[in-house]
C-alpha cells in the first residue's frame, strides 16, 4: 500500500481511538419502574467523575437513552440536576431550565404497551462532577401533575443510560 493510502487510514484510526478513549457512559437503571398517580415522580442520584466534560458545545453533548412503555400523552418531562425535586406542572414548570426533553408519546393503540427508545442529546453543561440527579415527571393529559390533574399518564421506565464526554 502507497504511503498516499495509507496516512488517511493512519489519520482515521487514530481519531477514532481518541473520541471513544474520551467519552464514558454510566447505567442509571436497569430493571423496570413504574409511574403513575400514586408514584408520579423518578428520581435518582449518580456520580460523575471529576473528568466529566461540562463543555456545551454540540461535539461534548451528553446523552440519555430510556426505554419507556405507556407514555400517551405530551408533557411527560426529563431532567438533569433540577433546581427542585417537585414535579409541577407544565404551565408553570419550576425545573425547565434544567429539562432536557419531552419522552415520545406512544399514543397509537396498538403501540401504547410497547417499548420505546428515547434518545435524547442534551447540553453536558448541566452536568457537574460528583453528584448529580436524574428526574422523570408524568403529567396528565393537559400537562397538570397532583390531585387536581385529572389521571396522570401511566408509564414504565427501563434501561436508563447515560453517556457523557471525559476530558483526558
Amino acid at each position: 500500500m502507497s504511503l498516499f493510502k495509507t496516512l488517511p487510514l493512519v489519520a482515521l484510526i487514530a481519531a477514532s481511538s481518541f473520541a471513544h478513549a474520551a467519552a464514558d457512559f454510566t447505567t442509571l437503571r436497569r430493571t423496570q419502574i413504574n409511574l403513575d398517580d400514586n408514584s408520579p415522580r423518578w428520581l435518582f442520584s449518580f456520580t460523575l467523575p471529576s473528568t466529566v466534560n461540562r463543555s456545551s458545545s454540540i461535539a461534548n453533548s451528553a446523552v440519555v437513552d430510556l426505554e419507556v412503555a405507556g407514555s400517551q400523552f405530551d408533557f411527560n418531562e426529563v431532567y438533569i440536576n433540577p433546581p427542585t425535586t417537585t414535579c409541577t406542572s407544565n404551565d408553570t414548570d419550576a425545573n425547565q431550565s434544567a429539562s432536557i426533553g419531552l419522552l415520545g408519546e406512544h399514543d397509537d393503540i396498538h403501540l401504547a404497551g410497547e417499548w420505546a427508545a428515547n434518545h435524547i442529546a442534551f447540553s453536558s453543561s448541566l452536568l457537574k462532577a460528583g453528584s448529580n440527579q436524574i428526574m422523570v415527571c408524568i403529567r396528565g393529559e393537559t400537562g397538570g401533575v397532583g390531585s387536581g390533574a385529572g389521571n396522570l399518564d401511566n408509564i414504565s421506565l427501563r434501561s436508563v443510560v447515560l453517556h457523557y464526554h471525559t476530558t483526558p
